[in-house]
């Protein structure tokens, strides 16, 4: 990506059109209509213990596929010095939920659409799984579908189904991938160029088939289905949920969307209103997960995303590696800000667990054989010998934020309901596990403040550490990962701890001892 051109505008135009942005666009959360806000700078963040938003969530992590280009059609493994690279990346991130998909035709199909080949291309996949396995994360797995279904005869190839259901047999009883708890039969199912281009009956016959074979199999206890998978762009397809509710009942016990909000509903309250949509229309009782999430700015109408989307769209047309299915400004610092907003929006929404795309630019490209790669990742592994970029191949910055939420939210943590005054940017969670404890509180817009935490009992924390991502002088190590600003912290939480939040800043405060 040719971040050079990018870097001076998007850093500081960035504050211009964030004041202009103030005037038009931010809004009480509680409005349909948008209003101005006054500010304020100072306020008391309060977590409740006695109201548990979430008593055993599942984790923060995110999607890593099986690099089906480099496998199928560069002819450009990933080296064994890449592998343990990525390794020593994931074992500070600590991911605890991990989605991955593949397609069939690039994995036990490849000798063509009925075919089954279980060991064919299984490298890329089986080192993932196994990574996954030996590090007890949960993962779910799934199809993009293309085969085992076709929209125009609205049809489903049950030989094709029976193949994938035996295919999730080998990975689990055959290989020993237990780690796989989930599966997805068909990505985004509503969208127009899915599968079943936006037919939810074709992909209630497909996920219907697909349990059968489970149950025939003797695995349908072993991995659960999760779905619809939808990628809702609107509140209105709320009947995606409602529907495999009441027509598939508990074969799908585990609900799942997606979400690419524009960067102006980070302000106006619309991102909480589309969660709290989707998550109401959930059967009472059942979890509900976003399998992806990320930034689409060309969705939003505020200059805010207008700026960006055009940012955005000169980086792609200035690099023949770059596909047009790309947010290049993952490589900006303030994305590491906004990233975290969105994940704590799901968080204090009531979600289960969130999966961010996504890992590595060189997982998927835009066509098949060129090297148009989809840059949405922490780093390109491939930078140096798929582009001759080395440099492509470091961290990206938005690494610091997003592993620090990943890191201290493991599989069972509780998330505690936080009150936040009315600051302008600002997302807190607070989180417990095993008598230790996470706070975070991020800003993404320009103003400074000065905020109280308190708690609702008696709870000091000792021994904690405090983190900051900050655009500059934020403090890392060797390997890029992130070093705590200060150790050793003693924190009053009933009469209230006073931290500064600095503009577009992340911090983090925990007495987990790793």
């Amino acid at each position: 990506m040719k971040i050079e051109m990018i870097k001076n505008i998007s850093t500081k135009s960035m504050i211009g059109f964030f004041s202009l942005i103030l005037l038009l666009s931010f809004t009480n959360c509680n409005s349909d209509n948008w209003e101005p806000t006054e500010t304020q700078n100072t306020g008391t963040i309060l977590v409740k213990t006695n109201e548990v938003i979430n008593e055993s969530y599942i984790g923060n992590g995110v999607q890593w596929d099986a690099y089906p280009q480099a496998y199928k059609y560069w002819g450009q493994p990933i080296p064994d010095q890449d592998w343990n690279k990525m390794y020593k990346r994931l074992d500070y991130m600590k991911p605890s939920f991990m989605r991955v998909v593949l397609g069939s035709y690039d994995k036990y199909a490849a000798d063509g659409p009925d075919s089954y080949e279980p060991e064919n291309l299984f490298e890329g996949l089986g080192k993932i799984l196994q990574y996954c396995q030996d590090h007890q994360i949960t993962v779910m797995l799934g199809d993009w579908g293309y085969n085992q279904v076709d929209a125009s005869q609205n049809k489903i190839f049950e030989n094709r189904i029976e193949n994938a259901a035996k295919y999730v047999d080998f990975l689990i009883n055959t290989k020993g991938f237990t780690c796989i708890k989930y599966y997805n039969t068909i990505n985004e199912p509503n969208l127009q160029g899915s599968a079943t281009n936006g037919n939810y009956e074709l992909w209630e016959k497909a996920t219907g088939y697909f349990y059968e074979q489970l149950v025939a199999l003797g695995i349908e206890n072993q991995v659960k289905i999760a779905g619809p998978d939808i990628a809702p762009f609107s509140n209105d397809i709320t009947d995606w949920i409602t529907n495999t509710a009441s027509n598939l009942g508990d074969k799908v016990p585990l609900y799942d969307i997606h979400t690419y909000p524009p960067k102006e509903d980070m302000f106006n309250g619309n991102y909480e209103k589309r969660l709290k949509v989707y998550k109401d229309a959930t059967p009472a009782g059942s979890q509900i997960i976003i399998g992806e999430f990320g930034f689409k700015y060309d969705t939003g109408s505020s200059n805010m995303d207008s700026n960006l989307n055009d940012l955005n769209l000169n980086a792609i047309n200035a690099d023949v590696n770059i596909a047009n299915d790309s947010n290049t400004l993952v490589s900006e610092y303030f994305h590491g800000v906004d990233l975290i907003a969105i994940t704590m929006k799901i968080i204090n929404a009531g979600y289960s667990g969130a999966i961010n795309w996504n890992l590595d630019d060189a997982m998927h490209s835009g066509t098949e054989r060129g090297q148009d790669l989809k840059v949405w990742g922490f780093w390109n592994i491939l930078g140096d010998e798929l582009l001759g970029s080395p440099e492509k191949e470091e961290i990206r910055p938005h690494f610091y934020s997003y592993s620090l939420l990943t890191r201290y939210m493991q599989k069972g943590t509780k998330v505690f309901k936080v009150e936040v005054p009315g600051l302008i940017g600002v997302d807190a969670i607070a989180i417990e596990k095993d008598g230790k404890y996470m706070i975070a509180i991020n800003n993404i817009y320009e103003d400074e403040y000065v905020v109280d935490v308190k708690f609702d009992n008696n709870i000091s924390l000792s021994g904690a550490k405090k983190f900051v991502y900050k655009e500059n002088d934020r403090k890392i190590d060797d390997n890029g990962f992130p070093v705590p600003e200060e150790e050793g912290l003693t924190l009053d939480l009933v009469k209230g701890a006073s931290i500064a939040v600095s503009s577009k800043t992340l911090t983090v405060i925990t007495n987990f001892e790793y």
